[in-house]
């Protein structure tokens, strides 16, 4: 056997002295009796759907967006390319509304999900079994079973919570995904020119300027790559990488009349209103900023466009 998965039982901690079954039990090393086992088959969502574990548009990963945005994506492209793969390898629909999970109770239909009873100590999945994978994707995701026992230990699971996710290869696969996604953006980074590093930076709100010496640009733009989530600004809570990689990877032409709108505004040359119009002296000249960038990079348009860029080159020289 390759590689495997692992659903392990959770070790309860009893009073050895107040003579329970429990303590009893505990005193030996076990949960329950040796050979007993707690029987498990797909969680049924409010809405209908099994929680497949296989499922992009599933609804507990929501949460997992709002909580950790960093891994929601890492964990739509693994499970999206596992699904797509385990597919093709058993021929069958595992969408979450599929037959293969809702008859399971079904006694004519052969090919279906497996009703799991789970045992004392390590249940093992070969991951080279395709229908195993199956299985241990739907259990891995089941909300009766803890998502690692430091998740379980942090009070994130109920405390009658009997097993836990045991292997290490989803939490490795996971940081070996998001550290990859963000060395290559550190790499495309170095790529970059300093005039686009200082245009990308602005755009993704940091404090930078034409006078930004390279080591303070490229160190602010490193630091941003590299957090968690964005904590503030228009784009809190989203991913860093996504986002630097979205505008670093724009056509220059692209970045500069956008960097040159967002400048405009911050300069006062033109007033955004509450509903996101543009505005000069008063009068609107654009019904968003998306709007003025299509305006500005239009062919027909460049005399406008040079002449904002003039108007931003007076301001900055009165502030000099």
């Amino acid at each position: 056997m390759g590689k495997t998965g692992k659903i392990s039982s959770i070790k309860k901690e009893y009073n050895r002295n107040n003579g329970s079954l429990e303590a009893s039990l505990s005193a030996h090393g076990y949960s329950r009796f040796p050979g007993t086992g707690v029987r498990f088959v797909p969680y049924k969502e409010a809405n209908g759907t099994y929680r497949t574990g296989l499922d992009p548009n599933a609804t507990y990963l929501q949460k997992l967006k709002k909580t950790h945005p960093e891994n929601y994506k890492l964990e739509v492209d693994r499970v999206t390319e596992l699904k797509k793969r385990l597919e093709a390898e058993t021929g069958l629909d595992l969408g979450p509304k599929s037959e293969y999970y809702t008859q399971i109770f079904n006694d004519r239909v052969q090919v279906k999900a497996a009703i799991v009873r789970l045992k004392e100590g390590d249940n093992v999945y070969n991951m080279d079994d395709p229908f195993q994978v199956i299985t241990y994707e739907w259990l891995r995701v089941h909300p009766l079973i803890a998502s690692s026992y430091q998740a379980y230990e942090r009070g994130e699971y109920p405390s009658n919570t009997q097993f836990y996710v045991n292997d290490e290869n989803i939490e490795e696969e996971l940081k070996y995904r998001k550290k990859t996604l963000i060395n290559k953006a550190i790499g495309f980074l170095d790529s970059l020119s300093l005039e686009k590093r200082k245009k990308v930076a602005r755009l993704l709100g940091l404090p930078v300027s034409d006078n930004s010496k390279e080591s303070m640009v490229y160190n602010l733009l490193d630091t941003f790559i590299k957090q968690s989530e964005i904590k503030s600004g228009d784009f809190k809570g989203g991913n860093p990488v996504d986002l630097f990689n979205k505008f670093s990877t724009m056509d220059d032409k692209l970045v500069s009349a956008k960097d040159l709108v967002e400048q405009a505004i911050k300069h006062s040359i033109y007033r955004m209103t509450k509903g996101g119009r543009i505005t000069e002296g008063g009068q609107e000249i654009a019904k968003d900023k998306a709007d003025l960038v299509d305006f500005l990079l239009d062919e027909k348009n460049q005399d406008d466009l040079f002449a904002l860029q003039e108007k931003l080159k007076m301001k900055k020289s009165v502030l000099v």
